[in-house]
């Protein structure tokens, strides 16, 4: 065999290295974000229970507070109804941005708010959330290296031969980016 002959072999036994080693790596991050979303998704599963737990303790709620129930039940038939990852994280993200107004508006409503259940429900809630949080930064740390690796070249031109595509991430709601308003805080 002569030299340029060993040459292309080489360079034809490298690229197919590269190329089995990359379809391998992504596939690898693949199923990490997966993981993640799985993990995730079972907090989030959680908070929907724990939000139908707390509309189940503030059933006897007044005409009022069952303005507050039906947000709350609408916002969970669209986490329990959506159908695939992008839908359940987007439905997610609407859960999310509508925390802060669904517990403030429960803590005004004393009859609910002495109940020893929604007391328990709500630390249970708080407690969910922060664990939602740490699992949404894993899913997001796992899914922003996955788009990553799919978008440099040359592994771009792979990801697209097989079908890889951007995974979505969740997002923090555009008011919590918004520094805090101390002033208004307390004059409230």
């Amino acid at each position: 065999m002569d030299t340029g002959m060993i040459i292309i072999v080489a360079v034809a036994v490298i690229f197919i290295l590269f190329f089995i080693l990359s379809y391998n790596k992504m596939k690898k991050q693949e199923v990490n974000v997966e993981n993640a979303f799985s993990d995730l998704d079972a907090f989030l599963m959680k908070r929907v229970d724990q939000l139908d737990n707390l509309v189940q303790t503030a059933r006897v709620a007044t005409d009022k507070e069952m303005e507050v129930l039906k947000d709350v039940t609408a916002l969970r038939a669209g986490v329990m109804n959506a159908p695939n990852m992008n839908e359940k994280i987007k439905a997610h993200n609407t859960l999310q941005q509508e925390m802060p107004n669904i517990m403030m508006n429960m803590e005004s409503y004393p009859e609910i708010q002495f109940n020893e259940n929604y007391l328990h429900i709500q630390r249970s809630i708080n407690n969910i959330e922060e664990q939602i949080q740490a699992a949404r930064r894993n899913f997001n740390a796992h899914t922003g290296k996955y788009n990553q690796l799919i978008s440099t070249f040359p592994r771009n031109l792979i990801a697209g031969a097989f079908g890889f595509t951007k995974k979505p991430m969740f997002e923090t709601p555009p008011e919590k980016r918004e520094n805090v308003d101390m002033k208004a805080l307390f004059d409230r």
